[in-house]
């Protein structure tokens, strides 16, 4: 059975398929956590930024008493040099501090402790995508100690 990678909206981004032999061995190196993926190009990761901001706002629980929600664009790029870090970050900040996404509440950019964190990572010609309610919060992700949390 193929495992397949799936946008938000469910086309198929890419296949990966099962081999007929099994390696002798196999390991993780790392686990991210991501929402969505979709492939490195600046106009889809806006439209999956849209889909997951429109999504996951609405859902966190942010203090009445603030006026302005803050957050952080944490970008990440390996091995994908057709996309530069300025394009991204000129196509995914308007959408909060221009009112783009529909929440009500206003936005300002704060690199040190924001209430959320929108994450952004490519490599190669492949892009995954999150909200995160805090911070940092995914550097001691450890997947074993969430499993038993459940």
């Amino acid at each position: 059975d193929a495992s397949i990678l799936a946008n938000t909206d469910g086309k198929s981004v890419g296949k990966l398929t099962t081999p007929t032999q099994p390696p002798g061995s196999r390991f993780i190196s790392r686990l991210q956590p991501f929402q969505a993926t979709c492939f490195a190009s600046v106009e889809e990761i806006k439209e999956v930024a849209i889909a997951l901001l429109n999504k996951f706002l609405p859902q966190m629980k942010f203090p009445a008493k603030k006026k302005e929600v803050t957050f952080k664009l944490e970008i990440k790029r390996r091995l994908c040099e057709h996309i530069k870090t300025s394009d991204i970050l000129d196509a995914v900040v308007p959408l909060l501090l221009d009112g783009l996404v529909v929440v009500q509440r206003q936005f300002k950019v704060q690199l040190a402790d924001p209430d959320f964190t929108i994450r952004i990572e490519t490599s190669k010609s492949l892009c995954g995508v999150s909200v995160l309610p805090r911070a940092g919060w995914h550097k001691n992700f450890n997947v074993v100690v969430n499993a038993k949390q459940r």
